[in-house]
């Protein structure tokens, strides 16, 4: 019963609940990122919210479960954006005589990867919950098993866009890709501390991605 209203789009009752879920999980994107997870309480997030503790206790059981569904949220939200801009960067290049050079490259992986705006508060999110799993080891939720399904997800949008431009890697492809996230997260978390034109930021990062590309790829 308690899956079919949920599912019910109409219901009022399920998109209050929908509703209320929402802005506790926002509520708890701020908290988290400004005390941290052992700083920030069930009470401050209701009260971020302006929900009261039985609001919170009817969505969430713990504030890991609430910490979790709002990783789960950034990530979809995360690999749903990358799957658009995957979709139309692979119909540019599919469908268009581009010549590729390492200055057209650059253009294109600086316009794919274009800031949110949220990288600082993203990184934030990450490290607490690297954190989290580091002081339980055997909880039931790991950092590595996010990780390593958002990457999986990464690695075919990479393979599927590096085919479209007609080439191909030179290395076995996984290691062409862990290089690839390695030289992301390093721009990621340089720009979290220093700002996106901190040096190995976000804003260089098109010239690095296509001076590394066309390091190990060829045309196929």
């Amino acid at each position: 019963m308690f899956e079919e209203i949920s599912a019910n789009e109409t219901d009022p009752v399920s998109a209050r609940r929908r509703e209320t879920r929402s802005r506790l999980l926002d509520a708890a994107t701020d908290v988290f990122t400004e005390l941290g997870f052992q700083g920030a309480s069930i009470e401050r997030i209701c009260a971020r919210a302006e929900f009261t503790r039985g609001a919170f206790y009817s969505n969430f059981s713990t504030k890991e479960e609430l910490f979790i569904a709002l990783l789960e949220r950034e990530y979809e939200a995360r690999a749903h954006l990358i799957r658009a801009r995957a979709a139309a960067l692979t119909t540019y290049l599919t469908d268009t005589e581009v010549e590729l050079s390492p200055q057209s490259v650059a253009s294109i992986v600086t316009e794919f990867l274009a800031p949110l705006g949220q990288e600082a508060s993203w990184f934030t999110l990450e490290t607490e919950f690297l954190l989290m799993t580091l002081r339980d080891p055997a909880g039931p939720v790991q950092y590595s098993d996010f990780k390593s399904q958002f990457r999986d997800e990464l690695n075919a949008v990479v393979e599927g866009i590096v085919h479209a431009a007609g080439r191909r890697f030179t290395i076995d492809p996984n290691r062409a890709l862990t290089i690839l996230a390695s030289v992301y997260e390093r721009a990621i978390r340089a720009s979290a501390l220093g700002g996106l034109e901190a040096p190995e930021g976000l804003a260089g990062l098109g010239e690095s991605f296509a001076e590394l590309l066309f390091a190990i790829t060829e045309c196929a």
